[in-house]
């Protein structure tokens, strides 16, 4: 099994064997602390990188909890999948794993629209058919995730991202990727 899709069948059974136990901590009144989303959408790459990589789909998820009316903290990960532009045959997989710090500017939602500007850091992971190994490195991260709550639990998200790995120009032909994982997707509450 991939671990990618191990990755992704964690993030599934924690929130459904984590769902009751933290929803019974809650009364009716109180908004949800804690999310998961399942994001999917597209990895563009851009300045020296995008001499090399060709924009390519993405899929993720993102483990978050709300510490009060303002401030959010959130795990990401997202699995991107490339064409070199030189032949467009060779595949380059990305793997993004952040930790983000978030500020609401509306606050949080029951229903209707939520923002939240986003900082964090973390690695994001370059694998290339036919490489040796593959290749990690330090990365930042800046966003938003703008939310429609559809009710106090579930919840339409896009989710545009930035993210700036500072790679070995001898690896990757440049020292700073610049990849942006765009995305949509669903937000459950609990």
């Amino acid at each position: 099994m991939s671990a990618l899709r191990f990755s992704l069948i964690a993030v599934a059974g924690m929130a459904l064997t984590t769902a009751p136990a933290l929803r019974a901590q809650y009364s009716s009144t109180d908004t949800p602390k804690f999310f998961v989303e399942g994001l999917a959408g597209a990895v563009v790459p851009t300045f020296d990188i995008a001499n090399t990589v060709k924009v390519g789909s993405m899929f993720g998820g993102t483990i978050g909890y709300t510490l009060n009316s303002r401030w959010v903290l959130m795990g990401e990960f997202d699995y991107g999948n490339h064409k070199d532009k030189a032949t467009g045959t060779t595949t380059i997989k990305t793997l993004h794993y952040m930790g983000k710090l978030g500020y609401s500017l509306t606050g949080p939602r029951e229903t209707g629209w939520e923002a939240v500007v986003n900082l964090g850091a973390g690695a994001v992971s370059f694998d290339v058919d036919g490489a040796p190994s593959t290749k990690t490195y330090f990365a930042i991260n800046a966003g938003a995730k703008l939310a429609y709550n559809f009710t106090r639990s579930v919840a339409f998200v896009l989710s545009p991202q930035g993210d700036i790995a500072f790679s070995k120009r001898a690896d990757l032909n440049t020292t700073n990727a610049w990849v942006w994982p765009v995305s949509a997707g669903l937000r459950i509450r609990y």
